[in-house]
């Protein structure tokens, strides 16, 4: 045969579809995490610069070894510029990355997929990963030209997201990866096959004209026959890899027996068991306990139009109830505990798909499949069969020494738990935020705020205990409660009392279950169908989430003894009628926003000189170079010029400025709130920009940056302004203002997250959205009811 030089472009063709397959496939983790754009968007781009790297350095003609090396350096510089924003990491920045895989592989330990924003990121263990998955497809397909092996680390990169999530892979990934495979095994035999040249006559030695080329039929059959079986592999190991699915509204795929959870409302049945006539005996406990008050049975956290309900839940199968349990959130160690044991027998009339357990609790040993939700601590059946009638198990219960005076000196809980914690529906009556504003306005701390509610619902506030109303906690029903009866049972007080502390910056979540029990023994306890409760719990940093007391005495005749202190009162202001509460048609619609610039793969290296000094080698070096600082630097680059147009515009682009620097920060913004109670948010992270210099988190809040609060409400007024005034009335600048507002919240962020901010700017790589609102914007999801017993 006669031979053939490589084809020039060939070797960046197979670089760049092996990287781009390998991309492709880890869209698959983008269940991961919440914030998908945090590591997804980074990857690409390391993914460019080690094909880039590789090319530049196989040109030279250099070992593997030394290609390697040099994407192995390129790759540990991208790594550490994204983490800690400096890419080479020597002195304090080695520190600060080692610090940051070791945040990240507590998070991976101690919380389910998909990872919340609240919580140190996983993006760390994500990004090296996706690197060194990016240089071992790279090293083997395109160094050691060994293409049908470089399946094997996608397939893995594949197989992820079926272990660790209760899906496996999107269908369109997989195809594409798929697709991306067998296109890069037939590059590679195409290649072969055209290095191989024209077939040479036996007889003449001559190089025969037909038929000329090799016949390729046979390579790239195999080539097919490889990618079918590394296809059929990755479809049967889903098959063979245990995940749970939990199907909260009734329609997704689920699982077979015990893989699938339906989730019921413990609102339901709640009314129907405090009024009727007979008193049954649900649970019994032993204990040495004193007060085995709030026995929890279920967390609601999700607030829609509708209800209260538990929202979307990640219970894998191995958080079960076998002992210890993980540390208490958001409580501070120096906080005194005591436990107690607890022997708890059910009855067989109470048949609950929850299982109930103080709070909070250190450990739980029950038999049966039931699983644990780390965000709310609270105990799920994973079989449809499984109840809690005749059980008995154990468990320990802490009991915390919660300090007013600590509880008082407490910052603000929001960014410090879930989003959800804080989220509420568009289209909620003003009427809640206006009486929580004016009823908590005497007081100074977010932790006495919340003992003022608890107040006005016990007393201030003229409300009347009585379960002869219509069961409901949606809006609609919030608003008749608020307004115009003021009549309710203990759901309708622990719902308005848990969503007015939203409404004000305090995370909050409604617990179901008992109050208080019967004492039926020596350290014996039973709890009946008349205990059963519902009320709020608020997070309070320090001291994590802490139960609260609105229903009026009649019902519970005392509060939590950390909430029996004077605080501040407000004057309840005049309440508007229906028919003053904004139209939602009247709302402006805010401008569409164009997509985030992607960077672009380089155009292939000219080919090396045969002869002389490689000054095109030389060349290409120092272009690759340039380009990869280019990109590298591009994401700032985008970032600034996205601000000085928004700079330049009025208070909605102003706003929306201001919206992705708090995210660039790592500052929580939660969707779907009003400019006033993102103020609320807000206020407690802005800085001095005097103090930009320090090493860990500089002073925050608006008494140390007055000027800057100043400024945020004159933003607030304006945006306000911009939005609900008559068509052509005059708009203010606040361009100032909104400089004024920027420069105050990277002061008061670390300097971790301003320099990544500076340099790898997460709202670069996230779809962007408008923060106007939208007419006829409510809320989408109706969620199903969850029922905790069915008694009777």
């Amino acid at each position: 045969m006669t031979g053939r030089r490589r084809p020039p472009g060939a070797p960046l063709r197979v670089a760049a579809v092996a990287a781009g397959t390998a991309w492709i496939s880890m869209l698959s983790w983008s269940g991961l995490a919440v914030d998908e754009g945090a590591y997804l968007g980074p990857l690409l781009l390391m993914a460019v610069a080690i094909v880039v790297t590789g090319a530049l350095v196989r040109r030279l003609r250099a070992p593997a070894l030394v290609v390697l090396g040099a994407q192995l350096l390129v790759a540990g510089a991208a790594l550490s510029l994204n983490v800690t924003g400096s890419p080479i990491p020597l002195g304090a920045v080695w520190s600060e990355l080692v610090a940051a895989f070791t945040a990240a592989g507590d998070t991976a330990r101690m919380y389910a997929a998909p990872v919340p924003t609240t919580v140190p990121p996983i993006d760390p263990l994500l990004l090296a990963a996706g690197a060194a998955c990016f240089v071992v497809v790279d090293l083997l397909a395109c160094t050691l030209r060994r293409v049908a092996l470089a399946g094997l680390p996608l397939l893995a990169v594949q197989s992820v997201p079926t272990s660790l999530l209760a899906t496996g892979p999107r269908w369109w990934v997989f195809l594409l990866s798929a697709a991306g495979f067998l296109v890069l095994l037939f590059l590679d035999q195409d290649e072969r096959v055209v290095r191989w040249g024209r077939r040479v006559d036996d007889a003449t030695g001559a190089a025969r004209e037909q038929g000329n080329l090799a016949r390729p039929g046979v390579l790239r059959a195999s080539a097919g026959a490889v990618g079918a079986l590394s296809i059929g592999v990755a479809l049967a190991l889903p098959l063979v890899i245990p995940s749970a699915d939990l199907d909260l509204l009734g329609s997704g795929a689920g699982g077979s027996g015990g893989d699938q959870i339906e989730l019921d409302n413990p609102m339901i049945d709640l009314q129907r068991d405090l009024v009727r006539g007979q008193d049954l005996p649900l649970v019994r406990v032993r204990t040495t306990d004193r007060d085995p008050s709030y026995l929890r049975i279920a967390v609601l956290n999700r607030f829609s139009a509708d209800e209260w309900s538990s929202g979307d839940r990640e219970v894998p199968v191995d958080q079960l109830p076998r002992g210890e349990l993980p540390g208490l959130e958001g409580v501070d160690t120096g906080v005194e505990r005591v436990e107690h044991d607890y022997d708890v027998e059910v009855t067989d009339e109470f048949q609950s798909t929850w299982l109930p357990t103080q709070a909070p609790v250190s450990a739980v040993s029950a038999p049966g499949d039931w699983r644990y939700d780390v965000a709310t601590m609270d105990f799920i059946a994973g079989d449809d069969d499984l109840t809690t009638a005749g059980l008995r198990y154990e468990m320990t219960a802490v009991d915390l020494t919660r300090v007013p005076e600590d509880m008082v000196a407490a910052p603000s809980g929001a960014g410090l738990v879930g989003e959800e914690f804080l989220e509420l529906p568009l289209d909620l009556s003003p009427v809640v935020d206006q009486l929580a504003t004016s009823v908590t306005a005497g007081a100074a701390s977010p932790y006495e705020k919340a003992v003022a509610l608890q107040d006005w619902f016990r007393a201030d506030g003229n409300f009347t205990y009585s379960v002869e109303v219509e069961p409901g906690n949606g809006t609609d029903d919030l608003q008749k409660f608020l307004v115009e009866d003021r009549r309710g049972y203990c759901e309708q007080f622990a719902a308005a009392m848990a969503v007015m502390a939203r409404s004000i910056g305090i995370p909050a979540r409604v617990a179901v279950g008992f109050l208080r029990p019967q004492r039926i023994g020596a350290g014996t306890w039973e709890y009946s169908t008349w205990d059963l409760h519902a009320w709020p719990e608020l997070f309070v940093p320090g001291s994590g989430w802490v139960a609260f007391e609105p229903t009026p005495p009649d019902r519970a005749a005392e509060v939590p003894p950390y909430t029996r202190i004077d605080v501040g009162t407000g004057i309840e202001p005049a309440l508007p009628t229906e028919a003053a509460r904004p139209n939602e048609n009247d709302l402006p619609r805010g401008a569409d926003t164009a997509p985030a610039p992607t960077p672009t793969e380089d155009a292939p290296v000219a080919a090396v000189a045969d002869e002389g000094f490689p000054w095109r080698t030389v060349a290409g070096a120092i272009l690759g170079t340039v380009l990869l600082a280019g990109l590298l630097l591009l994401p700032g680059a985008v970032r600034r010029g996205r601000r000085e147009r928004r700079l330049r515009g009025g208070p909605e682009e102003i706003w929306a400025e201001l919206r992705d620097t708090a995210r660039d920060l790592a500052i929580p913004w939660p969707d779907g709130r009003s400019p006033r109670q993102l103020r609320v948010v807000l206020l407690e992270r802005l800085g001095s920009p005097a103090g930009t210099d320090a090493d860990g988190r500089p002073a925050h809040g608006p008494q140390v940056a007055p000027e800057a609060a100043a400024a945020l409400d004159r933003l607030v007024k304006a945006l306000e302004h911009r939005r609900y005034a008559r068509p052509g009335t005059a708009v203010p600048q606040v361009r100032a203002d909104g400089e004024t507002c920027l420069a105050a919240l990277e002061a008061g962020a670390p300097r971790r997250a301003r320099r990544r901010a500076a340099w790898w700017p997460r709202t670069v790589f996230a779809r962007r959205t408008s923060t106007a609102p939208h007419p006829g914007a409510g809320e989408a999801e109706q969620t199903r009811s969850e029922l905790v017993d069915r008694v009777g």
